[in-house]
């Protein structure tokens, strides 16, 4: 059999409908000729595109490379995107609105190259899927599917927000487009003064001290600074895009991670597809135990999933291919399996499991009561039993926006002191500040499988305030792992500081809590600097220059009945 080898045409010009060129590379298979030399291989094959701002040379993901389309018979492109690195045009974060023409024009002047046979498909991780949904809701005739990893949308980041602003993922994000920009205005022969470059450098470097500055819009509020920052801050402008869903009509390979900042997103987009064209292998869905990283690592703070928690475990690149190929060159595709629609990895013991949905049918909702403690100065109870709801129960706690509970794993962006992943939570449970309710050792595993969330009943002597939940694990020796976690903004009535109901996603996961562990939650109203600090005042988010203490209480038992609903797997079907 020949060798196979691949050219790589550099700096190709691709035009866009307002003249602009964007520069992409051209990776190629080549056979080698019987002498040693390059035999260009003509066949026309389906394309692979990947739209990139974070410099095309340096393309290296764990979901899917170049190489491995490549190696699979397939013509890829990999494009710098407007205004960045190679490509010509402005460049500036968050605004969207190029894009998706961008995009369009991309796929059919690949579609129209020899090489290419009219089939196109796409690929990415993070802002490379999102520019796939903006490009796919723009119908390009010739794109045939794409494959967004860890994407969200606006709306779907809202709801697992809660309203609350992610913090240190917008802070850092902004700050790296932040330094870019002063780059670039060096280059272009206008250099910004020195306070700028180190205002920007000390945000990187200390991010913890400049993001307790009131208000948040200070950040960066530098002369010159492109006003995007301070939007976002404020809360005025959206850090993300929504799209028309209903224009988007082709396949879609959907990837995430259970502690990735995009889950919840990740999972709805899917959920939505679905529900519009549910025909088996049209939309298909990976949730693997990953952060929000190109190279989705086994290791999770200090949980390691082994090695089948790895892309590589799971063939994450050839279930990209077998994808495509289902879609561009079916003749060469392997069948696709009704019912294994979504493929998700459980935690606990290490194992891959396949659902025609999210979450799949046979979960159910386990309800599990809030109660106080009982004993004086024990911690409140987790009971899965009606008993919980005898008598009325309530339980307090102050919030200082000064001293908030410090943000460890989760689903966080890496940024200075903060470790993405699971962590012990259990140094925290000890604040005041944190109420922690907690269930009996369990007798056999529960397999959280599903949407996980909590209904308080809640008051609070602040007009405005913030709710933030976690579920944990806790094993024998005291660890605390943080499984899922939500936030929410409250309004509270005016008048009488009477309990309202409220809701806390907790968003979704695959988490076997096994015999002898205990399930726990903590409620509490801070998670900094992951989330921004409530000033317990009324306003938008990041324009409040000073902040009070919020006397909160969680209700619970008659006729409150905070709880926890835990969708789970039958224990016949969750040991499997």
């Amino acid at each position: 059999m020949a060798a196979t080898r691949t050219l790589i045409e550099h700096d190709v010009p691709v035009p866009m409908r307002d003249g602009t060129i964007l520069r992409a590379d051209i990776w190629l298979p080549v056979t080698a000729g019987p002498h040693g030399g390059p035999d260009p291989d003509t066949q026309p094959r389906p394309a692979v595109l990947f739209r990139t701002p974070y410099d095309k040379s340096a393309m290296n993901l764990a979901t899917l490379t170049p190489a491995q389309c490549v190696a699979r018979g397939y013509a890829t492109v990999v494009q710098d995107t407007r205004g960045r690195y190679r490509s010509d045009g402005d460049w500036a974060p968050l605004a969207w609105d190029r894009e998706g023409p961008d995009g369009h024009d991309t796929i059919e002047w690949i579609a129209g190259q020899p090489w290419c046979d009219g089939g196109v498909a796409m690929a990415g991780t993070s802002f490379q899927a999102i520019v796939q949904w903006l490009a796919a809701v723009e119908k390009p005739p010739h794109l045939r599917a794409i494959a967004p990893a860890m994407s969200t949308a606006a709306r779907f980041d809202a709801e697992q927000l809660g309203g609350c602003l992610r913090l240190d993922h917008l802070t850092s994000w902004l700050g790296l487009m932040a330094l870019d920009w002063v780059e670039r205005q060096a280059a272009a022969g206008t250099p910004v003064g020195e306070g700028t470059t180190a205002a920007i450098v000390r945000l990187m470097n200390d991010p913890e001290g400049c993001l307790r500055r009131r208000p948040l819009t200070d950040i960066l509020d530098i002369d010159g600074l492109p006003g995007w920052f301070r939007g976002v801050l404020s809360g005025r402008a959206a850090a993300m895009v929504d799209y028309r869903l209903s224009a988007v009509d082709v396949p879609t390979f959907s990837v995430g991670g259970w502690y990735d900042v995009f889950s919840y997103g990740t999972v709805e987009l899917h959920r939505a597809l679905r529900a519009r064209d549910p025909r088996p292998g049209r939309h298909e869905l990976v949730m693997g135990p990953w952060v929000h990283s190109g190279q989705l690592p086994q290791v999770q703070g200090e949980v390691n999933t082994g090695l089948y928690g790895s892309a590589q475990a799971v063939r994450l690149g050839d279930l990209h291919l077998d994808f495509f190929d289902r879609h561009l060159r079916p003749s060469r595709a392997d069948g696709h399996r009704p019912g294994e629609e979504v493929r998700y990895f459980v935690l606990g013991p290490g194992t891959w499991r396949t659902a025609p949905n999210w979450p799949p049918p046979q979960v159910r909702t386990v309800t599990w009561q809030l109660a106080c403690g009982t004993a004086p100065g024990e911690g409140g109870r987790l009971l899965g039993t009606p008993a919980a709801a005898r008598g009325q129960g309530r339980d307090t706690f102050t919030y200082d926006p000064e001293d908030p509970v410090p943000t460890h794993g989760g689903r966080v962006l890496q940024l200075g002191r903060l470790v993405a992943g699971p962590l012990d939570q259990s140094h925290l449970e000890a604040r005041p500040d944190v109420l922690c309710y907690t269930s009996e050792a369990l007798t056999e595993p529960v397999d959280a499988i599903g949407r996980h969330r909590l209904r308080l009943s809640f008051s609070s002597d602040a007009p405005a305030t913030a709710l933030v939940g976690k579920l944990t694990d806790v094993g024998p020796d005291g660890r605390s792992l943080i499984v899922a976690e939500g936030s929410l903004r409250v309004d509270m009535p005016e008048g009488e500081h009477a309990p309202v109901t409220v809701e806390v996603l907790l968003g979704d996961t695959a988490w076997r809590f096994a015999a002898g562990h205990r399930i726990r939650v903590h409620i509490t109203s801070s998670n900094f600097p992951h989330l921004d600090r409530h000033p317990n005042m009324t306003g938008a988010i990041g324009e409040a220059t000073c902040c009070r203490t919020a006397r909160q209480t969680v209700w619970h038992g008659v006729p409150h009945g905070s709880a926890l609903e835990l969708q789970a797997l039958p224990a016949e079907e969750g040991t499997a």
